[in-house]
């Protein structure tokens, strides 16, 4: 368990937070091309780390993140007009640039310079590979892009999706790097047709239900393989990374990788971002868009213009998220829709926005997730208080790891086997 101090530092990411400020020192993905394709489109409201930011695109094609409140009397940016490289508020006409630049103040006298003294808060902006990302930090130069194995393919190899998920996003990330949970949250006892390999990977886990776990740290996080018997000369391992701040992989199949970026909207909603991508063959149209075997029957909502209004699915606290007793009697183990992000956020929400970690009593199972929390914590210290530049915020080739599967005879060394396999590209 952790202190209550330790849980509140760990889980609080506004400005000023131990976490808010480590979280701040990375790029973080803030939208899809997609969400703003057309030049002088409509702004659109986002919420990162606390902070209720407009982003807009500028008739020139960049994309600007910018503080909701006007400089002026606070007025919201969201009903600006996007023109002219600009965005201008409609209360008093101030226009502002991408870099929150006032460019043009015309309720003040032609040889005035005060527009020159006015700065709308403004975040770097880099757009790559169909994602927006921000820097949030004090850095005047940002630091460099994570090369995540996603970020080195091209678009015909590559897919991601997001899905917003309503709990803090250490509460939502610890499900991915909990091995132990697959030997029964996602357990079907018949429905969907499964690929060969998933099966494979399910009986596994149904069959050797609690793992051992053997943990290390890596140059910017954790690595863990979960160790499954597998046979009287061979054990099964599954490797899977946690890299920091918040991204994690646990092993692909059919031909592809996979890793999950964890971002806080606020200290208690999540956007989970999941890329995919394979070093081979093209990925299908469905798997582009990461929404294969995704996506729950149910789907999402309707995007809203409200802070937390994207990407949210139907299935929630509201309505049990649909859980049917007569599917858990039959089909599958929870009850819940066939889909992974269900079953996991379900699960996941009744904890809590932010579960007190005070009241939990760990297993042996759970020893990645006590190291990683170790991690967070110690790394949001030493930020805070020596001024420590984080692990990976100067290393983008360390992002290029990603997680594996395989079985091995019982004296090998997996460590040694692993090596290649979880390595993107050298």
């Amino acid at each position: 368990m952790l202190t209550r101090a330790d849980n509140e530092l760990m889980c609080r990411v506004g400005p000023g937070t131990h976490m808010g400020e480590l979280l701040r020192e990375y790029w973080i993905p803030a939208l899809h091309s997609t969400d703003i394709p057309d030049r002088d489109s409509v702004p659109q409201r986002i919420r990162l780390l606390t902070e209720n930011l407009i982003a807009f695109r500028d008739t020139s094609g960049r994309v600007g993140i910018v503080a909701n409140a006007c400089p002026h009397r606070g007025a919201s940016m969201f009903f600006g007009r996007s023109e002219e490289d600009g965005l201008r508020c409609v209360y008093h006409g101030w226009k502002f640039d991408v870099e929150g630049t006032c460019v043009d103040m015309p309720n003040e006298p032609a040889e005035s310079n005060f527009k020159h003294k006015i700065h709308l808060t403004a975040y770097t902006v880099n757009e790559q590979n169909g994602i927006i990302w921000v820097y949030m930090g004090k850095r005047e130069t940002p630091p460099p892009m994570p090369e995540q194995g996603f970020a080195l393919v091209d678009e015909r190899h590559r897919g991601a999706l997001k899905y917003q998920r309503d709990c803090n996003f250490v509460q939502a990330l610890e499900g991915d790097i909990d091995t132990a949970h697959l030997g029964f949250l996602h357990v079907t006892f018949a429905g969907r047709p499964q690929a060969a390999d998933r099966v494979a990977q399910l009986l596994t886990f149904t069959r050797d239900k609690a793992p051992a776990l053997r943990v290390v740290e890596t140059p910017i996080g954790v690595m863990y393989g979960a160790r499954r018997n597998y046979s009287e000369t061979e054990y099964h391992w599954r490797v899977s990374q946690f890299l920091m701040p918040f991204y994690t992989s646990i092993p692909g199949f059919g031909g592809r990788q996979s890793a999950k970026i964890w971002v806080p909207l606020d200290d208690e909603h999540t956007m989970v971002w999941e890329t995919n991508w394979s070093m081979g063959e093209e990925l299908s149209p469905e798997r582009q868009k990461g929404w294969e075997g995704r996506i729950p029957p149910s789907g999402f909502k309707p995007d809203s213009t409200d802070w937390l209004g994207r990407a949210r699915f139907w299935a929630d606290e509201t309505n049990d998220f649909y859980i049917d007793r007569e599917r858990q009697r039959n089909e599958n183990f929870t009850g819940f829709e066939e889909s992974n992000p269900i079953q996991d956020g379900g699960i996941q929400v009744t904890m809590g926005k932010i579960f007190d970690r005070t009241k939990e009593h760990l297993g042996t199972t759970d020893a990645t997730i006590v190291q990683v929390r170790k991690k967070l914590i110690q790394t949001a210290k030493a930020h805070h208080e020596q001024g420590i530049v984080p692990p990976g915020v100067d290393e983008p080739a360390a992002y290029r790891l990603h997680g594996a599967e395989f079985t091995l005879d019982r004296e090998a060394d997996w460590t040694e086997h692993s090596k290649d396999l979880v390595r993107a590209m050298s």
